[in-house]
Parts: structure tokens; sequence; C-alpha cells
């Protein structure tokens, strides 16, 4: 499909059956790419990813078909000295909207969003996932360190890759 008939917007508490069906997925496919587990989360009842939609990060979701495709989150850093930054993270794209655009317009939505506020976006993506990797580049992502056994899972270690854009464009 084309990128045309994708609708990109954030995502509300009344998307939030929505919400915890592509995020439980998300952490059951994908346990390597979350530092949270799918243990931790599927006990919660839809409320509570209705009030994480509330209150928590900013989440934008890409719709195609009327389905949910595709999520990542936006946290801008609190308190004076870090509140030029903000993260990109908890991005997902369900394996059937994967090489479609889906995965690049929420990153634009996200990098959208984060100019209102900040001027520096920080993420992290398990290293060896080259297509989220070679994403970000596109995106203007730099990296700029390694995090070893950033996570643990069934007893082996992964390490994440840290990148970030500057959004005013300096080096």
């Amino acid at each position: 499909m084309t990128t045309q008939s994708i609708e990109i917007r954030r995502l509300l508490p009344a998307d939030a059956a929505l919400y915890c069906d592509i995020r439980l997925e998300a952490l059951r496919l994908s346990p390597e790419a979350f530092g949270s587990a799918y243990e931790t989360e599927s006990v919660h009842p839809v409320g509570w990813f209705a009030e994480r939609l509330a209150h928590g990060a900013a989440i934008i979701g890409a719709f195609r078909g009327g389905e949910l495709a595709g999520i990542v989150g936006f946290i801008a850093a609190q308190g004076p000295k870090q509140q030029h930054k903000g993260m990109l993270v908890a991005m997902y794209v369900r394996q059937q909207a994967r090489r479609a655009g889906v995965g690049r317009l929420l990153v634009d939505a996200v990098l959208e969003l984060a100019a209102q506020s900040v001027e520096l976006v920080q993420l992290a993506v398990v290293k060896g996932n080259e297509p989220a990797c070679g994403l970000y580049r596109r995106a203007g992502f730099v990296e700029y360190g390694l995090e070893r056994h950033a996570l643990k899972i069934d007893g082996r270690y992964y390490d994440d890759i840290l990148m970030a854009k500057d959004l005013l464009g300096r080096d």
C-alpha cells in the first residue's frame, strides 16, 4: 500500500484497546526491542493502557485500512538541565505493514512533535536490527554510543545502539 493510505495521529484513551493489542504483540514478538516485558504488561486491564495514553508518553499511531499498523512514543525530558532533549521510544510496526513507509511516517511524526519542545531527540535500538538502524540513519539520526548488555532475556544479553538527531542542525 502507498503512504497516502496511512493516517498518522496521536492515540487517545479511546484507542486503548487497539493500543493494548499492538503493544502486547510488540512485547511478545520483539522482546529484545523493549525494556518492558509481555509478562509484566499483559496482566493489566485495558483501562491501564488508557491511562498511559492519557498521562504517559505521547503515543503516535499509524492506521492503515482502519487497522493500527504501527506505533511510536515520544517522551520529553524534565528539569531545567535536560528539557532540551527527548526520546523516541517504543517503536513497532506490524509485520504486514513493514516496508510500506509506515516506519518513516511514524519517525517523521515524532520529529515534528519533538521540534515543538526539544532540540535533540535520542533513541536506543537493539544492535543487529539493521532495518531499524537504516530507517533512523535515513531520518538523520547518528550513532553516538553503544550500551553493552542493555537487556538480558532468558540468559542472553542484547546491546543497544544509541542514536541522536539534533533538530537545530548542529554537529
